[in-house]
């Protein structure tokens, strides 16, 4: 255990793509540079093209190669630098990562959601109790992972995700969005943002297109914004024909990076009550827009909201209890005035979730895990 490390290895499945563990591997690389600045943090990553100098990258091959050569380097340059620790962003490398613990290189993985759920048992179990500590985003992924494959707690120390704070923060609701969907500004918005597809029906579009009868007879003007593209928005328009809403429903399409600060502004109230986050990125993102959220009650969902504090929490198969929620926020029938306050929610979760929260979980978990030494100074505080 050291004070400061010197070698880092870094593996990541791509930070060229979008989604949430690309994100989360993006932040991870950044946090290592800013915590260790004179340490030599060398990234292996499988999918990107291209990189900058102590990069490995192997998106240029294709099938099996990709995979073998990925593992090779990384294994090669583990055993030349004997770093002082690998951390892997994808916990599926555990299976490539485990034989190197046995030879005395602490081996880290992180681990968010659906990827381990369910999933850990044979090899990849075995793989994933062999880590030197796993970084699980969320308190649901922790305890899933103690009770699906016995890894104790203390090795365990959670790392929530965090989100780009320069790219969102709260404004007024954009003339050129509210020209495009023929909107009001005073009009009742709610918003969910996501790919429309059909493995990802838990993030609950349906639940909510459910909701929208009992919501009309008291706010006959709401208007649901649908953003994301996908095979699954046939069923989707279909559903919202079947119940007679279709006209409250805009199906917005892809959003480019461009635009989604300004699709969060552009909503009253973001909702989503999926059932299978393993945190949930675009709840930090509504929220530094400064608009609160609602989520489902039975995923790691509730812990991006402070458990309910920056939002509302539902049972999200129930589109009454969505419905009620969602009237509650409009009629200011709710005890959390704060929630009509953009800055204060924008404050909050960079308090709890921004870059520097990210940053200093991490060096706790490092602390805890014994990777680095504690810090001395009884004022020193992360």
């Amino acid at each position: 255990m050291k004070d400061s490390p010197s070698c880092i290895h870094l593996w990541v499945s791509g930070l060229e793509e979008t989604g949430g563990i690309q994100h989360y591997s993006a932040c991870c690389a950044e946090a290592l540079r800013a915590l260790f600045p004179h340490a030599r943090v060398r990234v292996f990553s499988k999918n990107d093209q291209g990189g900058g100098a102590g990069w490995h990258a192997f998106g240029h091959l294709h099938g099996w190669r990709r995979t073998v050569a990925f593992t090779a380097s990384g294994w090669t340059w583990a055993l030349r630098e004997r770093p002082d620790f690998i951390l892997a962003t994808h916990p599926h490398f555990m299976k490539a990562l485990a034989p190197l613990t046995w030879l005395g290189i602490p081996c880290l993985t992180a681990a968010h959601g659906i990827e381990v759920w369910g999933r850990l048992r044979g090899l990849f179990g075995a793989a994933m109790r062999a880590a030197t500590g796993i970084l699980p985003v969320s308190n649901y992924t922790r305890q899933l992972i103690h009770q699906e494959a016995g890894v104790p707690l203390v090795r365990m120390p959670v790392v929530p995700d965090t989100f780009q704070e320069a790219q969102f923060s709260p404004g007024a609701k954009p003339v050129y969005l509210l020209q495009r969907y023929h909107l009001n500004e005073n009009q009742p918005v709610i918003l969910t943002v996501g790919r429309l597809s059909a493995t990802e029906r838990y993030k609950g579009h349906d639940v909510v297109l459910r909701s929208l009868p009992r919501l009309l007879q008291a706010l006959p003007e709401l208007r649901y914004i649908i953003a994301g593209r996908g095979e699954d928005e046939a069923r989707l328009r279909a559903l919202a024909q079947e119940l007679g809403v279709q006209r409250h429903v805009v199906f917005a399409g892809f959003v480019p990076a461009s635009e989604l600060a300004d699709h969060y502004r552009l909503g009253d109230l973001y909702v989503m009550p999926s059932t299978g986050e393993g945190f949930g990125i675009v709840y930090l993102e509504a929220l530094a827009c400064g608009r609160p959220c609602l989520v489902g009650g039975e995923d790691a969902s509730p812990e991006a909201v402070d458990g309910g504090r920056l939002g509302f929490v539902v049972s999200p198969r129930d589109p009454d209890s969505v419905a009620r929620a969602i009237l509650s926020f409009f009629h200011r029938t709710h005890d959390k005035p704060w929630l009509h306050e953009p800055q204060t929610l924008r404050q909050e979760v960079v308090r709890l979730y921004g870059f520097s929260a990210f940053q200093q979980a991490l060096a706790r978990a490092l602390e805890s895990l014994r990777i680095i030494a504690p810090p001395t100074c009884d004022c020193h505080e992360l």
